[in-house]
């Protein structure tokens, strides 16, 4: 394979001069033909001087500035291999916009020099791009960074590049068997992957990943193996939406989270209780006299830290569960919601970042979340 390869970069440097003596000997026959053969003197003048010579100078030329193109784009590629193998650290730690679309930048920018480059140049050139886009589809697969910190206008950028950057390795791919490779085994697909990333869908693996092992946890009673069943089969999926609690007017949109905690007769009591009533972050807002001494204490020392914010707007990550009305019940991030309800209504501005579990087709199976029945029995009644 190699000397195949070189055979056919031997020809296509120095054809000209191969090809140039059959031309002459077919000439010269012409020549003879009519009596008009070429003595030595012409072959020298006209073959050696008039033709090998010049052909020969401008294939050094050539070659020359071949060489010098090869070096500028190795210089060029070797700054973005740089550029990437930075960019991966930072990705490593959250696909922030910024450096997300940054690193992107850097791997499309540099496929027009790879088929200008050295061999080893293309390869780890190529290398460092699919492993950044490996990087990259797989954080979207497995962390709710992107889903946290990500506006529209963020999404659509990053659609933008990434069908920018296929094109550009499209291009290459027809240009150089090196680039034709990496589109093919990984170039291609993941950016295909990408481009079909639905900003609003979260992955449910980076939603348990979150959830269970992340900074946040969800402790309500919840069966994460029948939830993963739920949605392989498509009766359940995870969406990101984001609700701005706008300061004093912000308290009626608390009407639609329900808490897993419960009443009756004004004291708190478990969920299995016979006369339990749910609890609503619209009426936590008002008072917590209704919460048992240890919660209350917990929920009024996180209002005091939120307190502090001297008016900037704090954000709020919530799992829920979507339930019948346009209700919600909050799965984890209770306290904080309960600790910022009252502070919306005395002109904190709250930013919720929602994770909302949405099922279709029959109600779920009781032991799926327990607290469920609750609201089941109270969507019956009305």
């Amino acid at each position: 394979m190699v000397t195949r390869r070189r055979l056919r970069g031997f020809w296509w440097n120095y054809w000209p001069l191969l090809v140039l003596p059959v031309v002459a000997v077919l000439l010269d026959l012409a020549l003879v033909g009519v009596d008009e053969a070429w003595t030595v003197s012409d072959w020298v003048t006209n073959v050696v001087l008039g033709g090998v010579t010049p052909v020969g100078v401008g294939i050094l030329l050539a070659r020359r500035q071949t060489m010098i193109q090869e070096a500028l784009a190795d210089l060029e590629l070797t700054e973005k291999v740089a550029m990437l193998s930075s960019a991966g650290a930072e990705l490593r730690d959250g696909l922030r916009p910024g450096r997300t679309l940054r690193a992107l930048y850097d791997a499309r920018a540099g496929l027009t020099l790879v088929r200008l480059a050295r061999e080893p140049m293309q390869r780890e050139y190529l290398g460092a791009v699919t492993g950044m886009l490996s990087q990259v589809e797989r954080g979207l697969r497995t962390s709710l960074t992107a889903y946290l910190h990500w506006t529209a206008d963020d999404w659509a950028a990053f659609r933008r590049v990434v069908a920018a950057l296929r094109e550009h390795a499209q291009a290459g791919a027809r240009r150089s068997a090196l680039s034709r490779e990496a589109w093919t085994d990984s170039i291609g697909p993941t950016t295909e992957a990408l481009m079909n990333v639905p900003g609003d869908r979260v992955p449910f693996e980076a939603f348990r990943e979150h959830f269970t092992r992340g900074p946040d946890r969800i402790r309500v009673a919840l069966d994460w193996d029948r939830l993963a069943a739920l949605v392989a089969a498509g009766a359940a999926e995870v969406r990101a939406l984001t609700i701005d609690l706008q300061p004093y007017g912000g308290t009626a949109e608390l009407d639609a989270f329900a808490a897993p905690w419960y009443t009756a007769d004004g004291a708190e009591v478990a969920y299995d209780h016979g006369d339990a009533v749910p609890l609503g972050f619209a009426g936590l807002a008002e008072g917590l006299g209704c919460l048992s001494e240890d919660r209350r204490a917990r929920v009024e020392a996180i209002r005091s830290r939120y307190a502090q914010s001297d008016g900037r707007r704090i954000e709020l990550v919530l799992a829920t569960w979507a339930l019948p009305g346009g209700r919600r019940l909050v799965l984890d991030g209770n306290h904080r919601l309960a600790a910022l309800a009252g502070l919306v209504g005395q002109g904190c501005p709250v930013t919720v970042r929602e994770f909302r579990i949405v099922t279709t087709g029959p109600a779920p199976a009781p032991e799926l979340v327990p607290d469920l029945a609750h609201h089941r029995a109270a969507a019956e009644s009305r």
